[in-house]
């Protein structure tokens, strides 16, 4: 376990800093999940990431591993985003499961850095899950765009 933890801590230390810089290029982490599939990148990840800040704004994101669950488990519908660097797996490993069981679209993203900065926190956030929007929602263009996307880069939805 201790020996797990350090190789935790040296991919963590080694990998590059996960930021957007002035011209939004988004740098990719040293390591991802084998499990991290679909991987989304280039123009839907940029509008997932707008995405997720205009959801922020209207107060229709959930953050974390037990909001993203306990909003499945009542039915809500909506796009669950997965950091792909997580580690251990074991935290996060049920959460594509009951995304599928729910027919909820998911994907995975480069960072938990680039998640958290994304619903400006100050702390990386391994999971996400945007709400469906409502009929007057602002996001409801961008929604079904990354939403249609997700579901054509999504090999088992």
């Amino acid at each position: 376990l201790a020996q797990d933890f350090q190789v935790a801590s040296q991919i963590e230390s080694n990998s590059p800093p996960l930021a957007m810089s002035d011209n939004e290029e988004i740098v990719m982490p040293a390591w991802i999940s084998p499990m991290a599939d679909p991987l989304i990148a280039d123009k839907l990840l940029s509008r997932s990431l707008k995405l997720i800040k205009k959801a922020k704004e209207e107060k229709s994101l959930r953050r974390g591993v037990p909001e993203t669950c306990k909003a499945l488990r009542k039915e809500q519908k909506g796009l669950v985003f997965l950091a792909a660097d997580v580690f251990p797996l074991d935290v996060m490993a049920h959460v594509p499961v009951c995304c599928e069981e729910k027919d909820v679209a998911y994907a995975y993203v480069p960072s938990r850095t680039l998640l958290g900065k994304a619903c400006q926190s100050g702390r990386p956030a391994s999971v996400l899950m945007v709400m469906a929007p409502k009929k007057d929602s602002t996001y409801a263009k961008t929604y079904e765009q990354v939403e249609k996307g997700m579901r054509q880069v999504h090999p088992y939805m």
